[in-house]
């Protein structure tokens, strides 16, 4: 029997499902639909958070959000645009699927006038359709872009703090419409890129800091340092570089005499025209400390090149300065250097600048090249200097003395001792490989105190045979300005039992010029032990007369250099003469140094010279050879 029509099951029929059915199956698919759009939404969201993790520039976060957007099944067209500055424009930094034409149309787009602008302005997301409709803020990319009939997209603004940053612009060429998931995940995506942009440029800035002057804007010296620096792998042999070490001549008269704030504007100004000289490029500028700049030369092969680039750069500078109502002339010096050829890295190249400025610098205005025969702290030098202390504890000084003969006599009336130091490694060195380097150093004490004392024991053993044999010994002007030393010296002449008398303690015009005052007191304390003073090198320091006067001299020493040409009608022959004469009207005694021939000697013995002093006579030797001079009872062997 067949069943009840009602109660029978439904079966589809050829006209397919009911009603219900099809709205089921409607639902069923949007859902579908909605889940796979989340899907990838959260995909894009995801893999974009990783990828932002990753970078901390700018341009990198630009790049990564644009490639994360295009993993869309069908993928936009993307826009990636910053902020330059508060009032616009923006600039595009990234994007994809845009024309060549369409690129340059959006190459920049204005805050008044587009539809990016007014994401910006208003800090919302603003619909392209929108912006079309009613006809503002419609950009000729817009009208582009519609020409091939890409009508549908978002400008999304990016922001943080309150601080707009850009906007990514979002494009969908077959004009389809922006789901609501969409939007949200543009929403999170603009939120993610936003701190990631804001992260960077906050790290920039903090970089900015570190890496640049504040007063200028100029690379400061870690930047110098930064830019310099060897790649992973080492030194890149084709690295060539100039350094031009600057510092400004009047800088702190400006600075003291105006204020500091004319001075920073002179900085600032200076700054510009050294920019304007490397054809603005900024990143080859330096402002290293107060007055001091440094022009890299990128490329530099010769120091001829670094010395026309040195020279044009402070001509550059010659020009009267304008500030404060007025036009300063500031000038400056200039030391320069090269790299790889004088230096290995950037520390070695700004330190073998400085050197060439500090010889720069003794004449205003001019420009100096790196020559390591300027250079008293090269790496050996201050080994050297290292070794010293242990030379002085170990023995490995030895003293050599030259005789001062009396000129009207031919005898030897005393002796002078010079250091010297026996290196294990280089042989004898004479004093003046290793001196300088104690007189800059406190080292200077204990040097000279081993001098003063291992001179005094030989001169007590040859006065037993010569009573009145003198012995001259050098001062630095260090140990002069050390208030230890008159009780220092003191103290070796009465141990080792030496009549202060026959004592003479040398010093140099040059260091006594540096301070005439100071030198005045401090000499003044040596002397009245009862030991002589000699002025060493004299006419080499452009000594004041009125000081010759005051201080409390014995003897003059005639430079070396006079010595050279003593012809009748030469001007040395008039100096030398003139000095001669000076120093006996001054009841002082007169020594020439530097006598190499018979007729030297005769032209200062006819001018009255009281002592000379020289190869002619004798070499410095040790106390043993020395002492043939002493044995003959002061006699010396050569015509006078």
């Amino acid at each position: 029997m067949d069943e009840p029509a009602a109660e029978r099951p439904r079966t589809h029929g050829a006209e397919g499902p009911c009603p219900e059915e099809r709205e089921l199956l409607k639902e069923l698919r949007f859902a579908k639909t909605v889940l796979d759009a989340q899907n990838e939404s959260l995909s894009v969201v995801t893999d974009l958070v990783f990828r932002l993790q990753q970078r901390l520039d700018v341009e990198a976060i630009a790049r990564e959000t644009v490639e994360a957007l295009q993993q869309y099944r069908h993928p936009p067209l993307v826009a990636f645009y910053l902020l330059e500055r508060p009032e616009g424009p923006l600039r595009l930094v990234a994007g994809a699927g845009f024309t060549e034409k369409e690129r340059e149309l959006g190459a920049t787009l204005p805050l008044e006038g587009s539809a990016s602008g007014r994401a910006v302005r208003e800090q919302r997301i603003v619909p392209m359709e929108e912006v079309v409709r009613n006809g503002r803020d419609v950009h000729p990319v817009v009208s582009e872009l519609a020409s091939r009939s890409v009508t549908s997209g978002l400008c999304i603004p990016l922001s943080h703090g309150g601080t707009p940053l850009g906007t990514i612009n979002v494009i969908f060429p077959n004009g389809r419409e922006i789901r609501p998931v969409e939007e949200r995940t543009f929403h999170g995506i603009a939120r993610a890129v936003s701190l990631a942009v804001s992260n960077s440029c906050h790290l920039a800035g903090i970089e900015h800091l570190a890496f640049h002057d504040a007063l200028t804007g100029l690379p400061n010296r870690p930047a110098l340092h930064r830019r310099l620096a060897p790649p992973p792998s080492g030194f890149a042999g084709d690295q060539a570089a100039g350094l031009v070490l600057l510092d400004l001549d009047r800088f702190r008269e400006i600075n003291d005499a105006l204020g500091h704030n004319v001075g920073d504007d002179l900085l600032v100004q200076v700054a510009e025209r050294l920019v304007a000289r490397r054809d603005g490029q900024r990143e080859d500028v330096f402002r290293l400390g107060g007055d001091e700049f440094a022009v890299l030369v990128p490329g530099a092969r010769s120091l001829a090149e670094l010395d026309a680039e040195a020279r044009a750069i402070l001509a550059a500078l010659e020009e009267p300065v304008k500030v404060a109502g007025m036009g300063l002339e500031v000038g400056a010096s200039a030391g320069f250097a090269l790299l790889p050829e004088q230096a290995r890295t950037s520390h070695e190249l700004l330190r073998c600048a400085d050197v060439a400025l500090h010889r720069a610098k003794q004449t205003p205005g001019g420009a100096a090249a790196y020559a390591r025969e300027l250079d008293e702290h090269t790496p050996e030098r201050l080994a050297m200097l290292s070794e010293l202390g242990r030379a002085i504890r170990d023995g490995q000084l030895v003293l050599h003395f030259q005789p001062k003969v009396a000129l009207q006599y031919g005898f030897v009336e005393g002796f002078e001792a010079l250091v010297r130091w026996n290196h294990p490694r280089l042989g004898l060195l004479p004093s003046s490989r290793f001196v300088p380097f104690a007189e800059a150093t406190d080292l200077v004490q204990p040097l000279t105190a081993w001098v003063v004392r291992s001179a005094l024991e030989q001169l007590a053993r040859w006065n037993r045979q010569m009573p009145r044999l003198t012995m001259a010994v050098n001062l630095s002007m260090r140990n002069v300005l050390d208030r230890s030393c008159p009780e220092t010296l003191a103290g070796a002449m009465k141990e080792v039992g030496v009549d202060p008398g026959v004592v003479e303690f040398e010093l140099t015009e040059t260091a006594i010029m540096a301070d005439p005052t100071a030198a005045q007191t401090s000499l003044g304390r040596i002397t009245s032990l009862g030991a002589r003073l000699a002025i060493d090198d004299f006419g080499t320091g452009y000594s004041s007369l009125s000081y010759l006067a005051r201080l409390p001299v014995d003897v003059l020493k005639i430079d070396r250099s006079f010595l050279a040409d003593l012809a009748p009608e030469s001007r040395n022959l008039a100096v030398v003469r003139s000095t001669v004469q000076l120093a006996h009207a001054l009841e002082l005694g007169v020594v020439a140094e530097g006598i190499e021939d018979r007729e030297t000697a005769r032209a200062l013995r006819d001018m009255r010279c009281d002592l000379g002093q020289g190869f002619y006579f004798a070499r410095p030797e040790p106390a043993e050879e020395a002492g043939r001079h002493v044995a003959r009872g002061g006699w010396i062997d050569v015509p006078v």
